[in-house]
């Protein structure tokens, strides 16, 4: 890996036989197009349509969970789900789905640094909590699902971050152990489920972490923008 984390503790010594890469936030800026989405929803259900930054507190745990928190108004979900639920998720994987990524954009140097470690014949893979109805084509649309031997998304087991169990799915589907692995996202949900699952973490700030400092968190290292680790 890049010796450029000047701000960090060093990394020389680590070489990952696998890198997993969250989406929202760390390879994708996709807020504008979750934004539009659910703002469309809830107009067409005479809802109260949430802020950016109130979106930008409330996604990375799911289309489900956004849509709890913005009938709810806040982070805090109720114990029992409104019963516009359904209608509102509906509206907003209909709308999200018909918008095609049109205003959200890749970050700079992902491309790059997912070429290098690919040359390095390192295993990737995706690891969201983004529905798997919408993960490949967002990939394929910005040119680097080619880059990944898997994707594993918000419904693709019993569990998604920030419980570990995607991470070690990942870990066995490429026969390398927790150790021998990394992790890189934008949120807790991410470093916590790395933390759990044995595995070292990469955190990006700038993300969507629910208006916390990353640091908080404690991942392994920290990097303002993955252009750092570049090539």
């Amino acid at each position: 890996m890049s010796d450029r984390l000047d701000n960090l503790h060093s990394v020389d010594d680590f070489n990952p036989k696998a890198v997993f890469f969250d989406l929202d936030g760390t390879l994708i800026d996709s807020l504008p197009d979750i934004e539009a989405a659910i703002k469309q929803a809830a107009l067409a259900m005479g809802l109260e349509a949430p802020g950016a930054s109130q979106v930008r507190a409330w996604i990375g745990n799911g289309a489900g969970v956004l849509v709890e928190r913005v009938l709810a108004d806040s982070i805090h979900i109720p114990p029992h789900k409104d019963a516009r639920y359904k209608a509102l998720l509906d509206g907003y994987m209909q709308a999200y789905g018909k918008l095609e990524h049109a205003y959200s954009r890749i970050y700079p140097g992902v491309e790059q640094w997912l070429q290098s470690l690919q040359e390095q014949q390192i295993k990737l893979a995706v690891i969201t909590n983004k529905a798997a109805c919408f993960t490949p084509s967002i990939l394929a649309h910005f040119g680097i699902l080619r880059y990944f031997d898997l994707v594993y998304c918000g419904d693709t087991f019993s569990q998604k971050k920030p419980h570990p169990m995607p991470l070690l799915k990942a870990c066995e589907a490429f026969s390398v152990k927790p150790e021998e692995a990394l992790m890189v996202g934008d949120s807790r949900n991410d470093v916590v489920a790395a933390q759990s699952a044995g595995i070292r973490s990469l955190a990006v700030r700038g993300g969507y972490n629910h208006g916390e400092d990353i640091a908080l968190t404690k991942p392994t290292w920290i990097v303002d923008s993955l252009e750092q680790v570049g090539v």
